[in-house]
């Protein structure tokens, strides 16, 4: 069953509602609404007065000035939390669509270079397509270099055999790729459909676990009532109802609200790889995949996985993002051409060309000048007077 459900009309519904209920949808929706300073003054207002706890009997409410910075600082928290938590997968999604384009871009060039500039056959690149998952390069190419400074193959066979090994290495790498953009599939709709807690809008109301839950099902109960009579409006369903079901608004308010664009943040360097240069150096041999096997797993790891980071438990987002930032501005950069990947191939496949022996310097005796020769005098002299004594 299809409901027109938009982000207007959401938006349109939670603003009609009561402040209480208002703001409880719009804490559960966190990521995707501002709260109101009005909402907030609400919520400090709302709060129960930590002095009854103590067993005074306050004549008065304390101030609400200080409970509403809390409460607005907690909003701010979580809400760039919520963000970064989104943010973090959909840049992963981002870098990795970019990086199977290039890979692919490679592994197609390699193909071509072979067939078309080395004669290799279309059995032994399909051969060689089927093994590429589980073959291990530098046992191919340690004897491979060795034959090159024996002088047992030539050239063009040794960029051949190298460049076979280069195109399993490619097509390895984009199967790598796919896996990972899966799997960042997966966290990114997991991470815009999770609306937050209970514990969670309790700690930024400021109010007891146990009176939240009669107030959620209060403002759900009307934020869905409201939201089917808008759409009656709009788009009766038919009555009666063909299935005997009505749709799920709720889960397809979150599923509308995530359709929405991710908001960027702004994050700073803070420590992956030590120092800011060495980390775009990373990037950008990550970005051309020239980064070595052993090493390209652990480094797309250590710049993907949340880690709590020291003095700022809300930051455990931000230092990937600021990797993931950078190596998305290199992807923007690089829009390599045909013509430039094979050039680059290559270059990469060519043999270490042979040094040829340099002729040893004629030997021929050092001229002191005549101050040297004074010096040696002095020090001969030095030394037989030491002998005499």
């Amino acid at each position: 069953m299809t409901i027109s459900l938009t982000q207007g009309l959401i938006e349109t519904v939670i603003e009609s509602l009561p402040i209480q209920n208002r703001t409880m949808i719009r804490l559960l929706l966190l990521q995707y609404f501002d709260v109101s300073q009005e909402d907030i003054d609400y919520m400090a207002e709302d709060q129960p007065d930590s002095r009854f706890s103590f067993g005074e009997q306050p004549a008065k409410k304390a101030s609400i000035e200080g409970a509403a910075m809390e409460v607005a600082d907690r909003v701010r928290q979580y809400r760039t939390f919520f963000h970064q938590r989104r943010e973090r997968p959909w840049l992963q999604i981002e870098c990795l669509r970019k990086q199977i384009t290039l890979t692919e871009l490679a592994a197609s060039t390699a193909e071509t270079l072979l067939s078309a500039r080395f004669g290799v056959d279309s059995d032994l690149l399909q051969a060689r397509k089927k093994t590429a998952f589980s073959a291990l390069p530098k046992p191919e190419i340690r004897p491979l270099e060795k034959a090159w400074e024996r002088e047992e193959i030539t050239e063009e066979e040794f960029q051949k055999k190298r460049l076979l090994v280069e195109f399993q290495t490619r097509l390895r790498r984009r199967e790598q790729h796919r896996r990972r953009l899966t799997l960042a599939q997966r966290e990114f709709e997991r991470a815009g459909t999770s609306p937050l807690q209970d514990h969670e809008i309790a700690h930024i109301w400021g109010i007891p676990l146990g009176s939240l839950a009669g107030r959620k099902v209060k403002a759900l109960v009307q934020y869905l009532t409201a939201l089917q009579a808008k759409l009656d409006e709009t788009n009766p369903l038919p009555d009666p109802n063909p299935t005997g079901q009505r749709p799920d608004l709720w889960r397809e308010t979150i599923h509308t609200l995530s359709r929405k664009p991710v908001e960027k943040s702004v994050v700073s360097f803070n420590g992956i790889e030590k120092t800011e240069e060495a980390l775009m150096e990373k990037l950008r041999a990550f970005a051309t995949d020239s980064l070595p096997e052993g090493a390209e797993t652990p480094f797309w790891l250590e710049i993907t996985r949340i880690r709590d980071t020291e003095g700022d438990p809300w930051g455990n987002h931000a230092r990937s993002i600021f990797a993931l930032q950078r190596l998305s501005a290199i992807h923007t950069e690089l829009e390599s051409t045909p013509e430039d990947v094979e050039r680059d191939l290559l270059a990469l496949v060519n043999p270490k060309q042979k040094q040829e022996m340099l002729p040893e310097p004629d030997e021929q005796p050092v001229e002191l000048s005549e101050q040297g020769l004074g010096i040696l005098q002095a020090l001969i002299g030095e030394q037989d007077d030491k002998r005499r004594n």
